[in-house]
């Protein structure tokens, strides 16, 4: 009798666990970890354990085991005992810390990874795992072997989770540890937010190019559950994590398959938006290529993006931060980053995104003229105030004539708050007929008081009839007569060689940080 009611307690059992599993709930918090509280086994680190926390894009569908497609996904769990093994379902590069030590590196592991080959201490530890290997981004999480009798618990996770959107750079290509020794991971983890890393190798942005067989591009792949890798990958379920920040760095392959530059903007303007359209409230951070190629329509993309009204994007300027030909760069090639320049590209990103995580203050912007008066400014040509077509505040400057000085003024010195390294003059400039316009241009700030004197020079770069939102990063200035005091600017001019009567209007002139 005994027998046939335990047979019948087990049937039981199995037959709840199958019921409860159709209704998983996703969590809540950061991680992608789904809510498996159908497993009614205690906690000691088998699949379903709760106190297992899964981050990146993981596949719960196999009851015998858990699957990313992507790299750099991980697991972090707390558990007691001296030792600790994993069960893996596959044959690649693992990676575990236990109690914030190094990363250890299991290369070409498979089945059960011993991650104590000499015990612990009695006591809780912290354990974390995660997986990459260029061009294979695999981790089949079978579960973890505790000692007899041992537990687990829930680790402390971040507050905020950052995704990262990239190609080779973002997945640490050429590095030892792969995705764990990448700027996306070393500045996440400074940070003390989760993470994510939605990249591949090769990739480029626009589909059709890149250096892989399969020319799919991220524009289409990001919104995959699987890697490029992985053919006719299921669409991923956007509501299983929401990130705080978005970083996106791509462009380098583009640049390598011959991408023109009109259709790379115009393709990056529709992925933010697509991106957009997931993520209404992330803040999304577009990186120049580290090289520096493609840089131009990246800017231009993001500007058209803000025109548009998305008020949480922004650009950032990498020119500057890694030296091309040097130890900054795997074998010094200026392609792919080493550890060194992994962690220098994380320290430079990682105060222009802080700002925005929980319990950050966002600088403000920093107002140098509202041009709602004409009061100090000066022109070659008739200098008006329009009030009825502006960008911000009451009004906006004007000029109209063929002359060369468009708009000039001498500031009360204001200091910025920005550095060379965070800063950026941003201003709205709007032109009647594109075509009446010469090639003598230029942008200049400073804190000389006069032209080319302690001055920031540019460019001013393609312009449409109409307004146009310029964005100049400090980073990509030219200089003349010395580097400015950014504590107290106090020169602005436009000027532009013109070949017939125009009309020029400037509004919101202003210095991000």
């Amino acid at each position: 009798m005994k027998k046939i009611i335990l047979t019948l307690l087990v049937a039981i059992g199995y037959l709840c666990m199958g019921c409860a599993k159709k209704d998983l709930a996703l969590s809540q918090g950061v991680s992608a970890t789904k809510d498996l509280s159908f497993n009614a086994v205690a906690a000691n680190g088998s699949l379903g354990d709760t106190n297992i926390k899964y981050f990146g894009r993981w596949d719960f569908s196999n009851t015998t085991q858990y699957i990313s497609y992507w790299g750099g996904a991980y697991i972090k769990v707390n558990f007691t005992g001296t030792t600790v093994k994993v069960k893996v379902g596959n044959t690649t590069n693992y990676y575990a810390r236990i109690d914030n030590g190094p990363w250890v590196s299991y290369i070409g592991a498979s089945e059960t990874i011993n991650l104590t080959p000499t015990p612990l201490a009695t006591g809780t530890h912290t354990l974390s795992i995660a997986q990459g290997k260029d061009y294979s981004y695999v981790f089949n999480f079978e579960g973890l072997i505790l000692d007899a009798g041992e537990v687990t618990s829930a680790p402390s996770t971040g507050t905020d989770l950052i995704e990262y959107i990239g190609d080779s750079i973002t997945a640490g290509y050429t590095d030892p540890q792969a995705n764990v020794s990448d700027y996306a991971w070393v500045c996440a983890e400074a940070l003390g937010a989760e993470h994510t890393q939605i990249a591949y190798p090769g990739i480029a942005l626009v589909n059709g190019f890149g250096l892989n067989t399969d020319k799919t591009g991220m524009d289409l792949q990001y919104f995959k559950a699987r890697s490029l890798a992985n053919a006719n990958s299921p669409a991923w379920d956007f509501s299983v994590y929401t990130p705080k920040i978005i970083v996106i760095n791509l462009g380098q392959n583009d640049n390598s398959t011959s991408v023109p530059d009109d259709t790379f903007q115009t393709d990056y303007i529709s992925f933010l938006a697509n991106v957009r359209a997931k993520f209404p409230n992330a803040e999304i951070f577009v990186m120049r290529t580290l090289m520096g190629v493609k840089a131009a329509p990246t800017l231009a993309a993001v500007n058209a993006r803000i025109v548009a009204g998305d008020a949480k994007l922004h650009y950032i300027d990498t020119n500057g931060w890694l030296t091309p030909n040097t130890a900054d760069y795997t074998g010094n090639s200026g392609v792919h980053p080493s550890v060194d320049g992994h962690i220098k590209v994380a320290n430079l990103l990682k105060p222009l995104i802080a700002p925005y995580l929980t319990g950050g203050t966002p600088p403000a912007p920093v107002y140098l003229d509202h041009c709602d008066a004409i009061s100090g400014w000066v022109s070659g040509i008739t200098l008006s105030l329009n009030i009825s077509d502006k960008k911000e505040g009451s009004g906006s400057l004007q000029a109209a004539g063929n002359s060369t000085l468009d708009f000039q003024k001498v500031f009360t010195p204001v200091n910025t708050g920005a550095t060379a390294v965070n800063g950026s003059i941003r201003f709205w400039y709007y032109v009647s007929d594109v075509s009446q316009l010469g090639a003598n241009n230029q942008v200049e700030l400073g804190s000389g008081g006069t032209n080319d004197v302690n001055e920031y020079n540019w460019d001013i770069g393609p312009l449409n009839n109409g307004w146009n939102l310029i964005t100049k990063t400090f980073a990509s200035a030219g200089t003349t007569g010395g580097m400015p005091d950014l504590n107290a600017i106090n020169w602005f001019r436009i000027y532009h060689t013109k070949t017939g009567s125009i009309t020029t209007k400037i509004d919101a002139l202003q210095i991000l940080r």
